[in-house]
């Protein structure tokens, strides 16, 4: 079945596309493409959904307040916002406020019928917005914004994933607070240099839906600060 385009959206360096196959009445599902390369598609989240129930799962207090970069469809936020069962808070950082609008208007209503008093979504570069003044502390920052470390949706999420990025997220995390990022790939140099900037690094292969051959990455940076004032 053919994807039908749903809207556009510019962003800088670059050009955001919301598809979809099917109807209310059969069903709707959604894509989204990024420059003409597919960025998500809601017929394979699974590992999407499992990166939302980690996100509870790794956190060290019992009603966290989970910091999520990039909201794409939701799927994330959903599984997140189910694992939390009401408790804790949720914070969104979405850059482009089209991809707000998607959700509100056409994905929200199978993806997350009732919106969660607990959360709140924000437009904005989620690089800007953890600078804020009067932000966090979050006990789990999750960055599900791009295909994984590299910048897909646009050049300036290059610096997330860049040791000034990640230090940046670190100032904003609680004690005993964790980094959770979403790859679409095995990514060890980033590993490298996330280790290299103090932090302790695992990985989790996550399976893809519809291809056993394809494994996604869920990997958990916690911030070493006796590595940190070794390196120094």
């Amino acid at each position: 079945m053919a994807w039908d385009l749903i809207d556009t959206a510019e962003l800088v360096g670059g050009e955001l596309a919301l598809y979809r196959q099917g109807d209310r009445s059969s069903g709707e599902v959604f894509m989204i493409r990024v420059n003409g390369l597919e960025l998500m598609n809601g017929f394979g989240h699974q590992s999407e959904t499992v990166l939302g129930e980690m996100a509870v799962a790794v956190a060290k207090v019992s009603a966290p307040h989970i910091l999520i970069g990039g909201l794409g469809l939701g799927y994330t936020l959903a599984a997140t916002a189910a694992a939390l069962k009401g408790a804790g808070r949720i914070t969104v950082a979405e850059l482009s406020p089209k991809v707000i609008e998607w959700f509100d208007r056409y994905v929200s209503a199978s993806v997350l019928p009732e919106r969660p008093l607990n959360l709140a979504i924000v437009p904005g570069d989620i690089g800007a917005f953890i600078r804020g003044k009067d932000v966090g502390p979050f006990d789990v920052i999750v960055l599900d914004v791009d295909n994984g470390p590299e910048a897909l949706v646009s050049p300036q999420n290059a610096h997330l994933y860049s040791a000034e990025g990640l230090h940046a997220f670190a100032a904003k995390l609680s004690p005993n607070g964790v980094i959770l990022l979403w790859s679409a790939f095995e990514a060890p140099d980033f590993v490298v240099l996330a280790e290299g900037a103090g932090f302790a690094v695992s990985a989790t292969a996550l399976a893809a839906v519809r291809r056993p051959d394809l494994l996604h990455y869920a990997y958990v940076l916690e911030h070493d600060f006796g590595s940190r004032q070794k390196s120094r």
